[in-house]
């Protein structure tokens, strides 16, 4: 037992010291890897809402982090995120931490009123409903600076699919000519018996000269 806790000879026979030997052994058996939460790569899944509350990203574009890659991603980069917040290249960022294809177009690009600008983004692959929107909006709100305004949010829909799309297409028509009428036979059906008679007579006539 002395030999399997590494204590030296002269604690080996104390009780006391046996009992710590044993507790260090436990102790050194654990599996510490779920209290490292820091490490973002690693750490449980269930603690990381825990981590984008203590970050303060829970509300700045955590919803639209469709699954655990994306969370993990957007926790290692809320650092870097604050620190250049009020920028447009952290407005870039978070959407393509978020794998949204967003483009910025700032008013001096477009001529519009100082400070305004606008942003195209692609929700192909999400969809759209209000919910979304106004999450969408909040979160550029919450990553520009106070001075500038969102002019105008262009969001942009597209039904992508695998399956090939055949289509077909009839054109027929009919050309009618109407005339007037015209009775071209006419068919008489009677009980009435029928009889015919027919008549041939020919006459002839010589004219002499006149004699004294």
């Amino acid at each position: 037992m002395a030999d399997a806790l590494l204590l030296p000879p002269p604690l080996a026979g104390d009780e006391r010291f046996q009992a710590l030997g044993q507790l260090a052994a436990r102790i050194s058996d654990m599996d510490l890897s779920p209290l490292l939460v820091y490490l973002v790569d690693t750490v449980n899944a269930s603690a990381l809402p825990n981590l984008a509350e203590q970050l303060h990203i829970l509300g700045e574009g955590w919803q639209f982090a469709r699954d655990d890659d994306e969370r993990r991603r957007l926790l290692k980069r809320a650092i870097e995120l604050h620190r250049y917040k009020g920028t447009r290249w952290a407005i870039q960022q978070v959407l393509e931490t978020l794998a949204l294809s967003g483009q910025i177009s700032e008013w001096f690009q477009y001529g519009g009123q100082p400070y305004y600008f606008k942003i195209n983004v692609d929700l192909s692959t999400r969809g759209i409903d209000e919910a979304t929107f106004d999450a969408l909006v909040a979160l550029i709100t919450e990553y520009k600076n106070v001075r500038s305004h969102l002019e105008l949010l262009t969001l942009s829909l597209a039904n992508v699919s695998q399956m090939p799309a055949i289509a077909a297409a009839t054109l027929c028509g009919e050309l009618a000519t109407v005339y007037p009428y015209e009775l071209t036979e006419l068919n008489q059906v009677s009980q009435v018996p029928r009889f015919g008679i027919g008549h041939w007579s020919v006459e002839t006539v010589w004219v002499y000269p006149q004699t004294a």
